[in-house]
Parts: structure tokens; sequence; C-alpha cells
């Protein structure tokens, strides 16, 4: 039941839609205006989500030891200093606002969670993205440390920059694979293409909050770039209308850049759980699709319209689209969700049907435009 990727193996990433789970390690017992997932890590990848978006600071314990977890609410967050930490050691501890709040379990139980998944299901990966984290040295160590072989590492891959957006799923298969902000780990001068830390790749952000369009996608960057942008509302009218504003900008995007959709709703107050629900009703469900299939189609009719007969129909053309399944365009190709389970992943992978229903359609009119020319 959790092998989601298995027939898509010969698939590029860029090719395929998956969910992904917004703040996944803020499970357990807490605040409703702080709990934004109700499983742990390993029981979301079992519900089919393969994409977790992790923010790790440093709590103190009761009995004065020092632990790392997932918080909530990073604009409240306090850091303490430490005085007189020594290199290698923790520099810090993080405390949180009274609106915000800590995951139920460590990061090395995270990983931990992981790792066994991605062993007992050989078929399938899982990407965790660490952004907006404290001490990142050490959780940066820590993921090196327990995760082991089954962290994806570039070094066994020949050593050159890894561009995950075009790799194939199946070379991707049996691996946890672990991005950065490329900004925070050059800030601690870490070799990113060296042997210590071959394991970390990066993020890398193409919305560009100014323009409203797409930075520039790097063919040789690495790690995964994608075009997509959290709407911070706690309002479903109103995240529906910026998701779609959004997946409407893939028209500025490479082709082979990545997108990713954000159907949540998180908000600072109130229940986040109860908006989450109405967020998967039957009418909301559907907007969800609608979204997804405007951000879809529009950058598609951009791609064709801009396609002669050779490029829609010539193998050697890089454009070749005659064979749906070589075909690549910007896609809102990472759903982000709150509460992840297994219904809700469900409705996410079917995307792919309607992505291959969608390309084979409008690739059908290009065609038959082309014949009464």
């Amino acid at each position: 039941m959790t092998a989601f990727l298995k027939n898509y193996t010969s698939k590029q990433l860029n090719q395929i839609v998956f969910p992904g789970s917004h703040d996944a390690g803020i499970y357990g017992q807490g605040k409703s205006n702080v709990i934004t997932q109700s499983l742990n890590i390993g029981e979301q990848a079992n519900a089919g989500v393969r994409f977790f978006d992790m923010r790790i600071a440093t709590v103190k314990r009761s009995d004065g030891s020092l632990d790392q977890k997932s918080y909530h609410l990073g604009k409240g967050v306090i850091d303490n200093k430490h005085k007189g930490a020594k290199p290698g050691e923790v520099q810090s501890h993080q405390n949180v606002s009274h609106l915000g709040g800590w995951g139920q379990d460590t990061l090395s139980d995270m990983l931990t969670q992981a790792k066994t998944y991605v062993v007992a299901n050989p078929s399938e990966f899982l990407i965790l993205k660490f952004s907006k984290c404290y001490n990142l040295k050490d959780v940066v160590d820590t993921c090196v440390r327990v995760l082991g072989d089954t962290q994806f590492n570039y070094n066994k891959s020949g050593g050159a920059a890894i561009n995950l957006n075009t790799r194939t799923v199946g070379s991707l298969a049996g691996k946890v694979i672990t991005l950065f902000d490329p900004k925070e780990l050059e800030k601690l001068g870490f070799v990113i293409r060296g042997q210590i830390y071959s394991g970390c790749l990066s993020f890398g952000e193409l919305f560009n909050k100014e323009t409203k369009t797409s930075r520039q996608y790097q063919k040789e960057f690495h790690g995964l770039q994608y075009f997509g942008k959290f709407s911070n509302t706690d309002d479903i009218k109103k995240n529906t209308k910026k998701q779609a504003a959004t997946m409407g900008g893939g028209t500025s995007c490479d082709r082979d850049a990545m997108g990713m959709m954000y159907w949540t709703t998180t908000g600072m107050l109130g229940d986040i759980k109860a908006r989450n629900d109405k967020m998967w009703t039957g009418v909301n469900v559907q907007a969800l699709r609608d979204v997804w299939e405007a951000g879809y189609k529009k950058a598609m009719i951009n791609q064709l319209g801009a396609l002669s007969f050779k490029d829609l129909y010539t193998k050697n053309s890089r454009y070749y689209v005659a064979n749906k399944n070589s075909w690549t365009s910007f896609t809102p190709n990472i759903v982000m969700i709150d509460f992840a389970d297994y219904q809700k992943c469900v409705t996410v992978y079917n995307l792919n049907r309607v992505r291959s229903e969608m390309l084979e359609t409008l690739m059908q009119q290009s065609g038959h435009a082309i014949e009464g020319l």
C-alpha cells in the first residue's frame, strides 16, 4: 500500500506529482494553533508523503540537557546564546513564544523513522527540506550520523553536481534526500561538494517576490529547484486565490523547474485542524484540482504554443512530445498539505493521471491544428 512510486521509476522527478508535508515535525499533543500533523514522519511516509518541510531548533530540557526538535511559528523564536561555547559545541538553544510550540519527537527520532521507511520500501524515496534551522551544523551532523548509507550521497554518484529535478525516480529509490538552504550552508563555511558533507544538497526557491515571476533556473544546481510560495493565510478562499495566481506564474519558469503548491491554511491563531478539515470537503477538493489543472494547463499551452511541428514530432528535438511520457513542462509537482493521511495523498497522486490525460488532449489538439494548416 505504501509503494506509490514503483510505477514511476523511469520518470524524472519533475514529471510526477507527489504530496509534501507542511511543518512535518509538528505532530502529537499540543495547542490547536500549533499542531499541523496527526502522524509521525514514518506514518506520514506510509500514507504517501514524499517531501517533508523540517524546521529544527535546539530545546533545553528541564534537566538542562539539550535536544533538537521541530518548532512552529518562527517569528516568535528567542535565541539564547551560550557564552564561551567552544568550536563544535552547540552555540545556543531556543525558546518559542506563547503562540508557538515544539514537536513531539527529536530530530534523531524523525530521521530514524525516515531511514526505517526507505529500508523497508526500497522503491520509494523521501526528501527532507531543512529551512529556518538553528545550530545548523548540529542538524547536518545528526543527519549524517543517523541516516548513514540511506542518505543520498552524491559522491557515490560520480561526484558531479546532482540536479534532482531531472533525476529519475529509480535513481533516488531507497534513499533519504536531505536539502538545506545554500546561503545558510555558505555562512557556516561548509564544503558542500566535499567528502565530509557529501549528503548536503540544496534547495533553490525560484519564486521572485518582487516580480512574481521565476528566478533563473540553473542546469548545474546541486539539489532541487522549485517555484512556489506559502500563502500565510488562514482563509480558504484567499489561499485558493493566491495559489492560483502563483501557479499561473509558472509560465515564466524553465520547463525543467518544479512547482510547489500549498493547500494549507495554517495561520497564527485558531484551530488548524478544523480549518484543514474544511479544505478537504467536496467543493474544496475540487478547488484544489481546479487550481492545479489551471496552473499546469497554462504552462503547457504556453510551452506548446512556442513549439514548431519539428519540435513536437521529431525525436531528436529537445522538446519532442509525440510521446507524452517524454514531455516535461512546469508542473505543480509537490502539493504541500497539513494533517497528511492516506486519502489526501491518494487525491494528490491521482493528479498524475489527470496530468497524463490533459497532456494527451492538448497534444491531439496541437496536432490537429498543425495538420489543418
